[in-house]
């Protein structure tokens, strides 16, 4: 079996040691199963082939594409029309048998949550391995219960509906009856109406799928923030939009926006946003992509303390990073009078029992020791030398 790529296409030639053309009457190649074994971060697909030599093509889909076509030409099959993997990633396979002077199959499959990360050769078939995406690089809206979906299918009037997603996650649609379209998103959807329209009742059918009211998915905005409460899930949706949805922070807000986002295994997983980099129209990584639950926390200002022997003692804002060294020149660095090699760091400790570190600051500035984090809240206080 080989590979070679080319116009976007995977070329590959399966056999199994039988007689191929030149060498005798050749054995059609046979499409014997078809399966999917699930992994943490995806899966791999396997298309097990016997019979005789055979040449078909793979279209390498684009990222973010939901349908992949396998062509197999003179290929046969005894598997059902459709197969049914039962995984998120590459949930269903159809198997179309071409005749009339175009012998071969054709094997389609439906890639969900998931895109093809490589494909690979073996004895017997194909490997096409399938990755997972990052929960919080998703860029696709899944429709949950109670979204309205707007359908259309071009020069069929009679086919445009606003249709509703009900408990039990499907849609009644015209032709098509009872349709199964929770968690899925409009392009999964799209592909499912066309392929069912398209297989029994239309020609070619120009299907579009949009989801005009959005109900099923919320995320919730806590903290700082002028409007706090729960806000409806819309498409596409980033933090940027949902801080503004609920009036923008208030005076009081400080620089950290944490994100609480449940996951699979069921541990919650937090994100923390620097509020400046945010919005700083150059940092786009900080606009994170919400989800479905997801929980945003504006921070409140975070201060810390410095008195003593400083030349500008007093109150100051905690910025990311803040170490004792960058406390100090903050403050205006020290008086001639101040004792750097004891310097003091009072913070509050376990059961609210105030702690105290004290650290020598002329150790540090000569790189003798390493410099300390600043805390929400800690005093740093600087002592007057003894003569």
């Amino acid at each position: 079996m080989s590979i070679v790529a080319a116009a976007g296409l995977v070329l590959l030639a399966a056999g199994s040691g039988r007689p191929a053309f030149g060498q005798g009457q050749p054995v059609a190649p046979i499409l014997e199963s078809l399966s999917f074994e699930a992994s943490q971060d995806g899966g791999v697909l396997s298309l097990k082939i016997s019979g005789g030599a055979s040449e078909f093509s793979c279209a390498i889909p684009e990222p973010g594409a939901r349908e992949m076509i396998i062509e197999m030409p003179g290929a046969s099959t005894p598997l059902p029309d459709r197969v049914d993997l039962k995984n998120a990633v590459v949930p269903e396979a159809s198997l179309e048998r071409k005749g009339a002077g175009a012998s071969g199959l054709r094997v389609r499959l439906v890639i969900g949550q998931g895109s093809l990360a490589r494909i690979e050769q073996s004895a017997r078939g194909l490997l096409l391995h399938f990755e997972r995406p990052d929960p919080s690089q998703e860029t696709e809206y899944r429709v949950g219960v109670g979204d309205k979906i707007e359908i259309n299918v071009f020069g069929h009037d009679d086919l445009s509906k606003i249709v509703e997603v009900r408990a039990d996650g499907s849609i009644n649609y015209p032709l098509v009856g009872d349709l199964r379209v929770v968690g899925k998103t409009v392009a999964e959807i799209d592909g499912q109406l066309t392929r069912t329209l398209g297989k029994d009742y239309l020609v070619d059918p120009q299907v579009s799928v949009d989801v005009r009211e959005y109900q099923s998915q919320w995320v919730t905005i806590i903290g700082e923030i002028r409007t706090p409460g729960k806000y409806v899930l819309k498409r596409n949706m980033r933090l940027i939009d949902v801080l503004a949805e609920a009036g923008g922070a208030t005076k009081e807000a400080g620089s950290q926006i944490l994100i609480t986002r449940q996951t699979g295994d069921g541990v919650p997983r937090q994100v923390v946003v620097d509020r400046t980099q945010l919005l700083s129209q150059n940092n786009k990584d900080s606009n994170v992509l919400l989800q479905h639950g997801d929980i945003v926390a504006v921070a409140e200002k975070q201060v810390f303390y410095i008195r003593g022997e400083v030349n500008k003692p007093g109150a100051y804002l905690l910025e990311s990073d803040m170490t004792v060294l960058k406390a100090i020149s903050l403050a205006g660095g020290f008086t001639q009078f101040a004792n750097r090699k004891q310097v003091d760091i009072l913070r509050a400790g376990s059961r609210g029992v105030q702690e105290k570190v004290t650290v020598n600051l002329k150790a540090i500035e000569e790189g003798k020791k390493e410099d300390l984090p600043i805390h929400p809240d800690d005093t740093i206080i600087v002592p007057r030398r003894i003569f």
